[in-house]
């Protein structure tokens, strides 16, 4: 004997059954339009990004370099280190990065002469606490770098840490000097 279905197991069944096959549906039709905004999206991404990168370089070398006169410094290992560019002059520039307060990075751009002298910098402390660990991208706090030609750098050498902002002030000496090895050990002593 078959079992026939009553109207009332039939409305249950579509009451269940349905929304979650429309859910899936649903489910399915947006990450396929997800997949493939990103797919087009990608590309003007890094774009964006690659034009950042380099007007950061562009800000911190010499006035007049220009991007045609940017060479991008290739298979970098210094650890920290994201990205540098040298220039026919001899002029360099690092992008280097350190965990600051709550781990979040900070990321410097350190722009050398041809004799290894910081001539410029730029730090991005956007992640850290406004007022406090962000201090540490205002010029008071980094024009101390600038004529620096003397190894490793550390809270007092050349410039005091940032009371209360610890974690920042650290994340900044580390990133200037991975900057500072990766120009002296790659980039100098690799040319």
């Amino acid at each position: 004997m078959a079992s026939k279905q009553t109207p009332e197991n039939q409305n249950a069944v579509r009451e269940l059954v349905l929304p979650v096959v429309v859910l899936v549906a649903i489910c399915l039709v947006c990450s396929a339009l997800l997949a493939v905004l990103n797919d087009v999206t990608a590309p003007i991404i890094a774009a964006n990004t690659r034009a950042q990168t380099l007007a950061s370089y562009l800000s911190v070398l010499p006035e007049g370099t220009t991007d045609a006169d940017m060479t991008e410094v290739q298979g970098l290992a210094t650890e920290g280190v994201q990205g540098a560019v040298t220039t026919p002059s001899g002029a360099a520039a690092v992008c280097a990065a350190a965990a600051g307060y709550s781990g979040n990075d900070i990321t410097v751009y350190v722009a050398f002469d041809a004799a290894g002298t910081i001539t410029n910098i730029s730090v991005d402390a956007s992640t850290q606490t406004t007022g406090i660990g962000s201090k540490v991208a205002e010029e008071d706090f980094t024009a101390g770098f600038i004529g620096w030609n003397g190894g490793a750098v550390s809270s007092g050498a050349p410039v005091d840490g940032i009371a209360s902002a610890t974690y920042s002030s650290n994340a900044v000496f580390a990133a200037v000097n991975a900057a500072i090895d990766c120009y002296n050990n790659e980039i100098k002593g690799g040319a």
